[in-house]
């Protein structure tokens, strides 16, 4: 029988100041904490999504104009729990 999961989707946005000494040190602190967070609640880490979006300009009654207003990219951190 196979195992049924229900995933959780979150953001990660780790966040260095310039004058941190060891700025990677510091990320891979923030991203444990975020690991540790959800595992405490029964989430186990499954995967790491990087997902491109754009910010489409609207005219004047709210449609799309076709023109990007910007663009960015999402981190985002897979989590999975079986039930």
């Amino acid at each position: 029988m196979s195992k049924k999961y229900e995933y959780k989707v979150t953001a990660f946005d780790a966040v260095v100041l310039d004058k941190d000494k060891n700025k990677m040190t510091k990320i891979r602190d923030q991203l444990q904490d975020e690991m540790e967070a959800h595992a405490n609640d029964g989430w186990e880490f499954d995967s790491q999504l990087t997902f491109g979006y754009v910010v489409k300009e609207t005219g004047c009654f709210g449609g799309s104009t076709g023109k990007a207003a910007s663009t960015g990219t999402l981190y985002q951190l897979v989590f999975k729990r079986e039930i």
